[in-house]
């Protein structure tokens, strides 16, 4: 052996452990900064309250004497209830739950999916970097789930396994994924494609079609248990009757307030398409498409209330692309630098950002004018979980009670209207029966027009949302007269007779046994 060749056959176990030590550094400090901003914010409490009843015994329903689906994510909601029967309490699970999932899928992503480190490095520092994915990397929301189940479905479509195995585990993660959060299937609908176009045999689409079989099967279980193939509250935010172009703006705005608030996330997501492009290899291709998919959805849907949850899942998509890239390193060292300049210069990014988030800023402060709000800010000062003590004047404290939830059990009334229905919903118990007026929880107020006037418009939030009586994500109904007084009298019919016939018809639906006579015929004229 020549000299060189053995001063190379010793350098090659000193590179990979100093790669090694490299990406898991770069991994831990991902999970630290996602600890440092861990909270669980109001919504994530309607999925909690659906959790408990479920390991209390009274199946998976939000208000104990119906059966609405008030969450979208399924598999988020089942795995949070198998720590949750442990441990009796959401707050910390989820978090520990969530930083789990968040810690496997960087350690897939750097180990498994990436070709080299240089690509594994930048995409980690990509993720890091972003406000978004570390926010909501926690948060109780179902994002961190949705992460690794994406991440894992982009790896299995372009494995170099044998053919059907391959086809298996890319539906079975893509199942997950919708699982997860059924729109998302929009970020992986052109990598199947991609994937049956270049199998194009029988085995490939039936194993395919086997995969799928967990999302069919929970489809009509929901069919028959919940009466619908969607959620209650997707069903409530897609019928609000707003023009499209109205949302559609309401969608760019989202955007924009994304690249005001977290430049890094829509960047890299910019970033990662441009490299597509330039490689122009199949599994690049169809990736980058699947994210300019979901952000036309987005767009579509109006965005969300909250900035950047939305975006978190083609970010990842797009990290995956930089990590296969197979870039040059020193294309790679350059995104990266250019990286952690932007997320210096940006105030309330995960590097950048105080523990203590919110610094005595009142929780308004952080909703902006088109109503998008830095929701970890606004919940930081009750939720944060290295908030002074997770309250605010006493109001709340997420770990220990509501304290209307509390009057409420006491109390009663044992059916009240709820204007935020997380917290409050989860501590008022099983025996308390909570109205939404956004519909949320409720099938017939889902199903009525919004109602833009009057005491549910918040001017002192912000005047644009108050001047044109809607903001994003909360669509609130005007309820029927007499519905209050009919949901604690059986006897009481609400005085719009067309309305009464509706109540009717989902009363069989959500409250009747589940193979009552014509409650599946009901289900059908809903569905139809």
């Amino acid at each position: 052996m020549s000299m060189q060749a053995a001063r190379t056959a010793t350098c090659e176990p000193a590179r990979s452990r100093l790669d090694t030590a490299l990406l898991a550094t770069l991994v831990v400090a991902l999970v630290l900064l996602a600890l440092k901003c861990a909270w669980a914010c109001d919504d994530a409490y309607i999925t909690f309250r659906v959790v408990d009843n479920l390991v209390e015994g009274h199946g998976p329903r939000w208000n104990t004497a119906e059966r609405v689906q008030a969450y979208t994510n399924p598999l988020w909601m089942l795995l949070v209830s198998v720590p949750y029967a442990l441990t009796r309490e959401p707050y910390f699970t989820s978090i520990a739950l969530s930083l789990a999932l968040t810690a496997a899928t960087g350690l897939l992503l750097a180990l498994r999916a990436a070709r080299d480190v240089a690509g594994a490095a930048l995409a980690l520092c990509v993720l890091a970097g972003s406000k978004a994915f570390v926010d909501f990397s926690t948060s109780g929301l179902e994002n961190p789930l949705l992460h690794f189940a994406l991440l894992g479905a982009l790896s299995a479509a372009f494995s170099e396994e044998p053919d059907r195995r391959r086809s298996l585990r890319l539906a079975l993660w893509s199942s997950a994924v919708a699982l997860t959060r059924l729109d998302a299937l929009a970020l992986l609908a052109p990598v199947l494609a991609a994937h049956l176009w270049r199998e194009r045999s029988r085995r490939a689409l039936a194993a395919v079609a086997l995969g799928f079989l967990p999302l069919v099967a929970w489809e009509l279980f929901s069919l028959v248990y919940y009466g619908s193939l969607i959620p209650n509250s997707a069903v409530s935010k897609l019928s609000s009757g707003l023009p499209s172009s109205e949302l559609a703006t309401q969608g760019l705005a989202y955007l924009a307030d994304s690249l005001a608030l977290d430049p890094l996330t829509l960047c890299a997501i910019a970033a990662a398409i441009a490299v597509a492009v330039w490689k122009r290899e199949l599994a690049h291709l169809a990736v980058a498409l699947g994210i300019l998919l979901h952000l036309a959805y987005v767009a579509r849907v109006g965005g969300d209330f909250m900035s950047g949850r939305f975006l978190t899942a083609p970010l990842l998509a797009a990290a995956w692309i930089l990590a296969t890239a197979r870039l040059d390193v020193r294309a790679a060292g350059a995104l990266a630098l250019a990286a952690l300049a932007l997320v210096s210069l940006t105030p309330r990014s995960p590097l950048r950002a105080p523990i203590d988030y919110a610094q005595g800023r009142r929780s308004p402060e952080f909703i902006a004018p088109t109503g998008i709000a830095d929701e970890r800010g606004y919940w930081h000062a009750v939720a944060g979980l290295f908030s002074a003590n997770r309250t605010t004047d006493g109001k709340l404290h997420v770990t220990k009670g509501h304290p209307l939830a509390k009057s409420l059990r006491e109390n009663g009334p044992k059916v009240s209207l709820a204007e935020g229905i997380g917290y409050l919903g989860y501590w008022s118990g099983p025996e308390i029966f909570l109205v939404d007026p956004m519909g949320l929880s409720d099938a017939l107020l889902a199903r009525l027009p919004i109602y833009s006037g009057g005491t549910f418009v918040e001017p002192e939030k912000n005047a644009a949302n108050a001047s044109r009586g809607w903001r994003v994500g909360h669509y609130y109904r005007k309820l029927p007269a007499g519905y209050l007084e009919s949901l604690s009298d059986p006897a009481r019919k609400l005085d719009d007779p067309r309305l009464q016939s509706l109540r009717e018809e989902l009363d069989l639906i959500t409250r009747a046994p589940l193979f009552a006579p014509g409650r599946l015929a009901a289900i059908a004229r809903l569905a139809l």
